[in-house]
């Protein structure tokens, strides 16, 4: 049911699509296999552009207590595997209210999948939100495509185009492109979609339909905690990166150790994920058509296109405070190496704060 202030209403159609300015409380009554009992779980999803203040806050959480438990809040691009699989293994997103929301709009949809779930999300219109790792549904006009990445598994192309045919209206033609096959010369795609070598193409995506199905996974390294100095992370996005911490992030096919703006002096956290990363890639190495990269980011920094396609939700100016710098501080293992061992540096690799030697900060700096 969808809440707006203090009213709630039931969603009575495509429960399994959400949209971006609404509230949704899910609530799943089940019997545990264990006990034989009935159990029931609440949970509160809010769309990244939703209104939620006060009213709706009291509201779910009657509803919450009149099952007898709390609600569990869930927000959007960071939904648990067991809501998705409440949803029937299958949940997409759209942008805007569920009253003006229409399949007549020119729109852009990614269609993902991973742990035998399929997730669909609405995005902007942008050459640089296409890639080839998965499967698209682009609305324009009359007209539905939908677009296979050389990657794309089965999963997500059958899911692309059923969603395409649920979307479409009386009288829309849908059309499927594979790439690299019959997607070159239609003009109408390209010139809505736009330039056609400016979309995240890496040649290792057209490994993963072929491939183990895998995740891209994250850890956070702190060296100050000696009991886990390097521990998971279960979701990685934009608003969940500290600033203040060093990351190793796996993105199957290269990996990246991430320094918040905040960590740039942390040098024993960054040369332990450094580290780490290359031993990872040593030991994946045999399962892997190549041995993938370890490339350093600092932030700020513009992010590699096809990294943030890895993730749903590694928004960039997000990450960077609200801005997309107009660089990307990226080095090669060789390079950090290098920064941290070198101990000083000449006034003229000072000058620029945000570009500083990987290993100092502001502090390191001395003033005029």
């Amino acid at each position: 049911m969808s809440v707006i202030q203090s009213s709630t209403a039931p969603v009575q159609r495509d429960t399994n699509i959400f949209y971006d300015a609404e509230v949704i409380v899910i609530v799943h009554r089940a019997k545990s296999r264990e006990s034989g009992l009935v159990a029931t779980k609440v949970w509160c999803w809010r769309g990244k552009k939703c209104h939620y203040g006060e009213r709706e806050e009291k509201k779910i959480g009657e509803l919450a207590r009149r099952y007898g438990t709390s609600a569990e809040v869930v927000y959007q691009q960071r939904e648990p595997s067991e809501l998705v699989h409440v949803l029937g293994g299958q949940l997409a997103i759209r942008q805007g209210t569920r009253a003006h929301w229409s399949s007549e709009n020119t729109t852009m949809h990614v269609v993902r999948s991973g742990s035998g779930q399929v997730v669909i999300d609405e995005i902007d219109l942008n050459i640089r939100n296409l890639c080839s790792g998965y499967s698209y549904c682009v609305s324009i006009l009359d007209s539905i495509y939908v677009w296979y990445g050389c990657g794309s598994v089965p999963a997500e192309r059958t899911a692309a185009l059923e969603y395409a045919r649920g979307m479409a209206a009386k009288g829309t033609s849908i059309l499927e492109l594979t790439e690299g096959e019959n997607d070159a010369d239609d003009e109408m795609f390209w010139m809505v979609v736009g330039d056609s070598d400016a979309y995240a193409r890496a040649d290792y995506w057209r490994w993963r339909s072929s491939s183990v199905p895998s995740e891209p996974r994250c850890w956070v390294v702190d060296v100050a905690d000696s009991d886990a100095p390097i521990r998971v992370i279960p979701v990685l996005s934009a608003e969940t990166v500290q600033q203040e911490s060093v990351y190793i992030i796996d993105c199957i096919w290269e990996f990246f150790v991430l320094v918040g703006k905040d960590a740039r002096a942390k040098r024993p956290d960054i040369t332990l994920a450094i580290h780490t990363a290359m031993a990872m890639t040593s030991l994946l190495a045999g399962s892997k058509p190549f041995l993938p990269t370890v490339h350093v980011l600092i932030v700020p920094t513009q992010l590699p296109l096809d990294m943030r396609h890895a993730f749903r939700d590694l928004d960039e100016p997000t990450l960077n405070g609200g801005f997309i710098p107009d660089h990307m501080n990226i080095l090669s293992t060789t390079e950090a190496v290098e920064h941290l061992r070198t101990a000083s540096w000449d006034k003229s690799a000072l000058k620029d704060h945000t570009m500083l030697p990987l290993g100092l900060d502001v502090s390191h700096i001395a003033l005029p």
